[in-house]
């Protein structure tokens, strides 16, 4: 299971949301329980850590 210190801001991750649509954005900012995420189409996302997972670029 994923937990707050696996994630840093700038990082690209992947979360489904509750409609399970897919969704890729940047970690912009660390809370408690949530990271903020911009998906880049004028949406942030608050998404608890559990839900989220690294994208690796290749």
């Amino acid at each position: 299971m994923s937990a707050r210190d696996d994630f840093r801001c700038g990082e690209k991750v992947s979360f489904d949301d509750k409609y399970l649509q897919p969704h890729v954005g940047t970690v912009v900012r660390i809370n408690q329980r949530t990271a903020t995420v911009d998906t880049g189409n004028g949406h942030s996302w608050r998404v608890p850590f559990h839900m989220l997972r690294q994208v690796v670029d290749i």
